[in-house]
């Protein structure tokens, strides 16, 4: 991979994973057709472009502000309009860290430095760090990817994220 293809890869990163996934490809050919001999990057206006093209998608299938807060703080389901934008917020990196840690893990983890910080002696050093370290990886590695399943089906997708095909019964109902 040349440098031209590295920095137009890395460009398209403003894209959502979904537009990707189906379009970027196409994308990547196109940029790729632009390049003049001996270029090694793309000019300022095309980068400009593609970032733009990139955040614009991402705004424009992002849920209203209050379907999010609702989404984010009480883990309502969004409508199936946003479906995709939630498969993508479910693969994220951060959200076991979001649906473990909102509460208790967040309570577990602050207990365990304030005790830290604050009590010098070795019994309540030892306890901090057990609340603090110890219940919050627990929290985590118990049950992360069941929650994640769990919640990809919601939504109608499969554990790997791709879209669950309905039964032959069901498509008769619809």
């Amino acid at each position: 991979m040349d440098p031209y293809e590295r920095r137009c890869r890395l460009l398209m990163c403003a894209h959502p994973p979904r537009f990707r996934e189906s379009r970027g490809e196409e994308l990547l050919s196109t940029l790729l057709d632009l390049q003049e001999p001996g270029q090694i990057r793309l000019s300022l206006r095309e980068s400009f472009d593609v970032i733009c093209g990139g955040l614009a998608v991402r705004l424009r299938d992002r849920p209203p502000l209050w379907r999010w807060l609702l989404y984010r703080t009480l883990f309502v389901r969004l409508p199936p309009k946003y479906r995709m934008w939630a498969r993508d917020d479910i693969h994220r990196r951060f959200y076991i860290f979001r649906r473990y840690y909102g509460p208790l893990g967040t309570i577990a983890y602050a207990a365990g430095l304030v005790i830290v910080i604050f009590f010098d002696e070795e019994p309540f050093r030892a306890l901090g760090i057990t609340l603090g370290l110890g219940l919050g990886y627990l929290m985590r590695s118990i049950g992360a990817q069941k929650v994640r399943r769990r919640e990809l089906a919601r939504y109608g997708f499969g554990p790997d994220g791709s879209p669950i095909r309905p039964r032959p019964d069901e498509e008769h109902s619809r």
